[in-house]
This record gives structure tokens, C-alpha cells and sequence, in this order.
């Protein structure tokens, strides 16, 4: 029996993991993600769903720095692979970013600079490997238009 599906040999896996209910920020991030890489989202506290799609991937992107952030760090395999946290403003403030295993990121994507300013403010070191962006949060505005 012959598949349909066309295997890419190269192609990037990359997996979204997210806490159920934080995910509002994801869909036009995903939808974005999903033109340059294969990508499967996961939002779940199941730490075998977890485990599971970040076997599959060659790039984790955990969506807050937030508990989440410090199992898949801590405790989790991720070796081998990238790891891509995003920490928006709460996680500053509640000091899941001191648990974080940071050795373990490649990068830490800031949705503001005033986010990484606090994180200076608390003496939060980042290894050398750990690459730094500040990408400021976006409205699609168009979602909140009327028509005339």
C-alpha cells in the first residue's frame, strides 16, 4: 500500500507546548510557525503528552517561563534539542525564572524590553549560550474593526 504522505527529509519539527488555558497569544504565532517548519502544538499539563511531542521535535518552544518552563527544564529529556522559552510579565514577577534550568535554553524571546529590564533589576544571569530577543507582543487590530 503506497502513502500519500510526502516525507521531507530535512524538515524541522518543531513543537509549541503550552499550559492549557494560556494558549490565547499562540494561534497567529503557530499559524506563522507552521509556513517554515512542521509543527504540533501541545497544550497540556500531561507530562507523557509533553514528553511525547518533545521526543518528536528537533525545536521546543514553551510558551511562558512559567511551571511549565521549569519541569520541561528540569526534569523533562531535552537534550539535543533547541529550546525556545517566551516570557511575557507575570513569570518575571513570580519567580519561576530562578527555577528555570537555563543551561538547557537557546533562547529567550521577551515580549517586552521593560520585561527584560525587571529580570536585569533581580539579577537574573543568563548563560553566554543563552541568545536574548526582545519581540514586542502584536494586536491584529483588523480582529477588533468595524466595517463602515
Amino acid at each position: 500500500m503506497k502513502s500519500n504522505v510526502i516525507q521531507i527529509e530535512n524538515e524541522i519539527k518543531l513543537a509549541i507546548i503550552c499550559l492549557p488555558g494560556l494558549e490565547t497569544f499562540l494561534p497567529d504565532i503557530v499559524h506563522s510557525l507552521e509556513e517554515k517548519y512542521s509543527a504540533q502544538t501541545c497544550y497540556s499539563k500531561d507530562r507523557n503528552e509533553i514528553a511525547t511531542v518533545i521526543e518528536w521535535c528537533d525545536i521546543v518552544w514553551i510558551e511562558w517561563a512559567n511551571e511549565l518552563a521549569v519541569i520541561v527544564t528540569n526534569e523533562l529529556s531535552i537534550e539535543n534539542k533547541q529550546v525556545i522559552i517566551r516570557l511575557h510579565s507575570y513569570e518575571a514577577l513570580s519567580g519561576y525564572c530562578t527555577q528555570i534550568n537555563w543551561e538547557k535554553v537557546h533562547t529567550v524571546i521577551f515580549v517586552a524590553q521593560h520585561i527584560y529590564d525587571v529580570l536585569k533589576k533581580q539579577k537574573i544571569v543568563f548563560p553566554d549560550s543563552v541568545r536574548t530577543r526582545i519581540i514586542p507582543n502584536g494586536v491584529d487590530t483588523n480582529k477588533f474593526m468595524r466595517a463602515s
